[in-house]
C-alpha cells in the first residue's frame, strides 16, 4: 500500500476530535487499487506512518489534548450541550471538570526523556571506571588518588541524577494526581449519549451545532486521557528502575574506594567519621 493511501496526522486528529472515527477500533485502509484493506490501530498508525516515535508520542498525546480540549470548551458554549452536561453532573452528585486541562510543555517532556537516557552514559562510565578499579595493581599513590577522584566524580554524578529524577517524580506526581481528579464518570456517561438524547432533553427537533458523533467525542476524550495516563505510569516505572540501578552503581563503587584505599590508614578514619556523621544525621531527620 503507498503512503497515499494513510491518513495524514491533521486530518487523524481531525476525524477524532470531531468524533468521525473512534480511536479503540482499528482504522480500515484501502488500497488504491481496492483489491486490499489494512487494519491498523490508532496507535500503530500515528508511529508507523506519521512520523510519532517512543520519545514524542508523551509530546504528541499532550498537543492533541489541547485542541481537544478547544473544540470541547467550543462545543459547550452551546447552550443545549451545556445544559445536558449539567444534568449528567447532577445524576451524579459530582460537578467537578470533565477536562483535564493541565499539561506538560515539550521542554519539560524533553526534559524528562533525556533524564532517562541519561542512565545509558552513566552505565558506560560505570564500566570503564570499573575496567580502572579491576586493572588497579600499582603501588603509585599518585596513580590510586586519581582513580579515587574519578571514584568521588561518578559518586557525585549518581548523586545530582538522583535529585534530578526525584524532582521528576515528584512534578509526574503532581500531574498525574490533577488528572485523576477529572470526573471520568460523566465522561463515561456522556460517552454513551447520542446526539438524539440532547435533543430530546432540550425538547427540540434539531440543533445543527451539536455534532451527529458527541458521543465518540467523549469517548476519544477519554481513551486520550488513559493514553497519558499509562504513559505517566511508564515514565514513573522506568525512574523507579533507574534509580535502582545507579543506586547499586554508587553502591559498588563505594565499596571499591573502601577496597583500593584500605592500607590507608588516615582515610579509613576520615570514611569512618563521615559514617558516623551521616548516622546522626539521620537520626535528626
Amino acid at each position: 500500500m503507498s503512503n497515499s493511501d494513510y491518513i495524514n496526522i491533521k486530518s487523524l486528529v481531525r476525524k477524532m476530535i470531531e468524533g468521525e472515527i473512534q480511536i479503540n477500533k482499528p482504522l480500515m485502509l484501502t488500497s488504491k487499487d481496492r483489491t486490499d484493506v489494512e487494519q491498523l490501530s490508532f496507535l500503530t498508525h500515528i508511529i508507523k506512518h506519521n512520523g510519532v516515535t517512543k520519545n514524542t508520542i508523551f509530546i504528541f498525546l499532550n498537543e492533541t489534548l489541547e485542541v481537544f480540549n478547544n473544540q470541547l470548551l467550543k462545543l459547550m458554549k452551546n447552550k443545549n450541550v451545556q445544559t445536558f452536561i449539567d444534568n449528567i453532573k447532577k445524576e451524579w452528585s459530582d460537578t467537578s471538570d470533565i477536562l483535564f486541562k493541565k499539561s506538560l510543555s515539550e521542554n519539560k517532556i524533553t526534559t524528562i526523556e533525556n533524564i532517562l537516557e541519561n542512565i545509558n552514559d552513566l552505565c558506560i562510565g560505570f564500566k570503564d571506571l570499573n575496567i580502572k578499579i579491576e586493572s588497579n595493581n600499582v603501588t603509585d599513590i599518585l596513580i590510586e588518588d586519581e582513580l579515587i577522584d574519578n571514584m568521588d566524580i561518578f559518586i557525585k554524578s549518581i548523586k545530582d541524577f538522583h535529585e534530578s529524577t526525584d524532582k521528576i517524580n515528584k512534578e509526574i506526581s503532581e500531574y498525574e494526581m490533577i488528572l485523576d481528579n477529572v470526573n471520568i464518570k460523566v465522561l463515561l456517561d456522556l460517552s454513551m449519549k447520542d446526539k438524539q438524547i440532547y435533543l430530546q432533553y432540550n425538547d427540540i427537533e434539531s440543533d445543527d451545532k451539536i455534532p451527529e458523533n458527541i458521543h465518540n467525542i467523549f469517548l476519544n476524550y477519554i481513551f486520550i486521557l488513559n493514553l497519558i495516563k499509562k504513559h505517566l505510569i511508564y515514565y514513573k516505572n522506568v525512574i523507579e528502575k533507574i534509580k535502582e540501578i545507579s543506586k547499586n552503581m554508587s553502591d559498588y563503587t563505594q565499596k571499591s574506594k573502601l577496597s583500593v584505599k584500605k592500607s590507608d590508614k588516615v582515610f579509613m578514619t576520615k570514611e569512618y567519621e563521615k559514617g558516623i556523621e551521616k548516622y546522626i544525621d539521620s537520626l535528626s531527620d
